[in-house]
Formats: C-alpha cells, sequence, structure tokens
C-alpha cells in the first residue's frame, strides 16, 4: 500500500495532536472540506491560519528553549 505525502502528513499531524497538547490558535484539526477546485482535503488551523493539508511540504520539530 502506497501513502501520499499528504495523508501522510495528516497522519503525523494527528500523531502530534494526540501526543501534545496545543492550544487552539497554534495547532487545531478543522475537518475535511473542499479546497479551491473543490477536492476534499484534511484542513488544519496553524497559527490562525487554515490550512489544507496539501499546501503543507514538511514538518519539523521545534525546540522549546523555556
Amino acid at each position: 500500500m502506497r501513502v501520499s505525502k499528504q495523508e501522510l502528513i495528516h497522519w503525523q499531524l494527528q500523531a502530534m495532536l494526540r501526543e501534545h497538547t496545543f492550544n487552539d490558535d497554534t495547532l487545531k484539526y478543522l475537518g475535511v472540506r473542499k479546497d479551491s477546485i473543490g477536492v476534499p482535503q484534511h484542513w488544519y488551523s496553524i497559527d490562525g491560519h487554515e490550512v489544507p493539508v496539501d499546501a503543507i511540504e514538511e514538518l519539523e520539530s521545534a525546540d522549546d528553549d523555556t
């Protein structure tokens, strides 16, 4: 079974949401919606911006220096 890059990023984001606590304005899953050309996509709110998963190129972890 081959997994698309978008599906992999979606599952990585879901794992992050399960394993960590985020404020709703930092990272929140918004569900499946149609994008600008009518294709259903997983959508996330990231720092207050609504983003379809296919617009996310990569994920990287940020170390908390506090």
